[in-house]
């Protein structure tokens, strides 16, 4: 039998063993939580303009529940879901407006902009409708090719810094736009003449392509959509359009992607860039 000293000596050994553990164990740093969460930022082709089923809480920023945002998260309900996309937004926009929303520990983020930063409506309305001149819609066009030349590589490049910064463990995924138009039709198109349309895609091909190397330059992934729209332009034939025309009750819903155009077009292209 042990004698109460022996007792008292093992107690105090065990103590002193134990006493460094604690303080190794206050010591090490607790683990990071890992990302969580779907944030999407953007304009009108992110918010869903033209698909329906509006938000109404989301006003004049339009967001649908159609929109490619709603349905990725829809589709997989492992995190809260934040839609900031709105009608209208530039990357200035995007950068003060939406970015400053983004929770914190965001795992995944989507991006659609640059379409506004080209003054993309001016060139539809001096391109694209009946009775506009050749000199107009030239001169709108040329107009949206310097803003892409000069002006938007320096703020695509700021927004996706301030991105990586906000939200530096997610993934990123930032997306181009599809071609408007059929450029090429078997019978008439209202919109525009061949030669018109034909350059409004080379505008868009240009836009994304300074998308695709932004993307690349900060190690982003890159969805492009314009494979998928390929036939589903404006004037394709058999109804086959995901892009509207000119919408006479809501103007705000001309150019813009379909409810097909979202389920079939963006988001079967943001789901491979985002891995699912």
């Amino acid at each position: 039998m042990s004698s109460p000293c022996h007792r008292t000596s093992r107690r105090g050994l065990a103590a002193l063993v134990a006493l460094p553990l604690l303080f190794l164990a206050a010591a090490a740093p607790r683990a990071a939580a890992a990302p969580t969460g779907y944030v999407a930022l953007g304009d009108s082709y992110a918010a869903g303009v033209a698909a329906g089923a509006y938000d109404s809480a989301s006003g004049d920023c339009h967001r649908s529940t159609r929109a490619y945002p709603a349905l990725w998260a829809a589709a997989h309900r492992g995190g809260a879901f934040t839609d900031r996309a709105c009608s209208s937004a530039t990357t200035d926009d995007v950068r003060t407006g939406q970015l400053p929303q983004l929770p914190a520990g965001t795992g995944e983020v989507t991006l659609t902009v640059g379409g506004n930063d080209l003054d993309f409506t001016d060139a539809v309305v001096h391109c694209l409708q009946p009775l506009t001149t050749e000199s107009a819609c030239g001169g709108a066009l040329d107009r949206s090719a310097q803003l892409l030349r000069d002006t938007l590589p320096g703020k695509y490049d700021q927004l996706l810094r301030a991105i990586q910064q906000a939200a530096p463990g997610a993934r990123v995924v930032v997306t181009g736009y599809p071609h408007l138009l059929q450029a090429k039709v078997a019978g008439t198109c209202w919109a525009g003449t061949e030669s018109r349309r034909t350059r409004f895609n080379q505008l868009t091909d240009q836009l994304d392509e300074l998308i695709r190397q932004q993307a690349a330059a900060h190690h982003i992934r890159f969805a492009d959509p314009r494979t998928a729209f390929d036939g589903h332009g404006v004037c394709a034939p058999g109804g086959s359009e995901w892009i509207t025309g000119i919408v006479l009750l809501h103007l705000w819903e001309s150019f813009h992607p379909t409810a097909d155009g979202q389920a079939h077009g963006y988001l079967p292209a943001v789901a491979n860039a985002l891995g699912g």
